[in-house]
């Protein structure tokens, strides 16, 4: 498992993407909206959303966020060197 943690400036996007990990991600501060399955979800303070392995996803601060991410299994990618 890696566990991310995260500070999103307010506007910041992150374009549509999938990964083989499934994801678990909740948000500590502020409003992110995810959209999974063409479906938008605003998040705000304790949400928490699932992502599946491989599922097409992406999103956008609506404010300034702080957010924790787990992923499973571990992001190799995140690993630091």
């Amino acid at each position: 498992m890696t566990l991310a943690y995260w500070r999103i400036e307010a506007g910041a996007a992150l374009p549509d993407h999938a990964h083989p990990h499934e994801q678990v991600t909740q948000v500590i501060e502020g409003e992110f909206e995810l959209t999974m399955d063409g479906e938008a979800r605003t998040l705000k303070p304790g949400h928490v959303a699932v992502i599946p392995g491989n599922a097409p996803h992406c999103g956008k601060a609506l404010t300034a966020c702080k957010i924790t991410d787990a992923f499973y299994p571990v992001r190799e990618d995140y690993r630091r060197k």
